[in-house]
């Protein structure tokens, strides 16, 4: 039994099935509400100073902050992040997706101690959730424009070649919450990454060994060294358990005449 399934014993029953759904539903109001100026949205950003202050409730809704988006792109987003979840939900079950985004909530909070005038927002869980997908469903495929079939695993490694160039561009706070959250997905997936490369390189050793086999020439000639590799044409006899190939042979023969 590993550490998750021992949470899973103690605290299973905690778990909010359709996560996902109310996190949309969540962030589907709030960019109602914003853009209706009912509400500012930095009013629900994470900030350790202003939750001291007596504002707890942004330890949860920063993670109801939509993307900044037009609103086409939007609902492909929350289609595309509730889609993702279900998927996740169904394959690792209620309380490990219910664990997965905790973990990039706490990673957050973590992160926003040491930057306490930093707002902070949800964009790098999202990017984290999409990326537990791709390691999961590597080959599902996502219509690009909705015409242009593209593998998720090709995307996942566009994702992260986006959280480099953020890291190198962004100031601090923005850098290690990027790694707090990506820690958070490494805790999920890290042993079973790191067995899958090891794998991996066995398998290439082991292909390696079975060409270098092939390529490896049986007979060899002792006299001119010609192989049946270099010199197919050729046959080959053995003398007192040395190989000879045809043309020595043909060689001795006319010597000896």
């Amino acid at each position: 039994m590993n550490w998750i399934d021992k949470l899973e014993k103690r605290f299973g029953g905690l778990a909010i099935k359709n996560l996902a759904l109310y996190l949309v539903a969540g962030q589907v109001i709030v960019f109602t509400l914003t853009n209706f100026e009912r509400m500012p949205i930095t009013a629900l950003h994470l900030n350790p100073i202003l939750i001291v202050k007596g504002e707890v409730w942004r330890l949860v809704t920063f993670m109801l902050i939509p993307p900044r988006a037009g609103l086409i792109f939007l609902a492909f987003a929350w289609y595309i992040f509730w889609m993702i979840s279900q998927a996740l939900e169904a394959q690792w079950g209620i309380f490990k997706y219910n664990l997965f985004i905790l973990g990039g909530m706490f990673a957050t909070y973590v992160v926003s101690i040491f930057f306490p005038y930093y707002l902070f927002d949800n964009y790098y869980i999202g990017v984290t959730v999409f990326l537990a997908f791709a390691t999961l469903y590597p080959n599902f495929e996502f219509l690009l424009f909705f015409i242009l079939p593209v593998k998720v695993k090709y995307l996942a490694w566009l994702s992260l070649g986006g959280l480099a160039l953020a890291i190198i561009d962004n100031p601090w706070p923005v850098r290690v919450v990027i790694m707090a959250t990506l820690a958070n997905y490494a805790l999920f997936f890290g042993k079973d990454l790191y067995q899958s490369f090891h794998h991996r390189q066995r398998r290439i050793e082991h292909q390696k060994k079975v060409q270098d086999m092939e390529d490896e020439a049986f007979h060899t000639c002792t006299t001119c060294g010609a192989t049946d590799k270099t010199n197919p044409e050729r046959e080959f006899r053995y003398k007192e358990g040395k190989g000879i190939c045809s043309v020595c042979l043909e060689k001795e023969a006319n010597s000896e005449v």
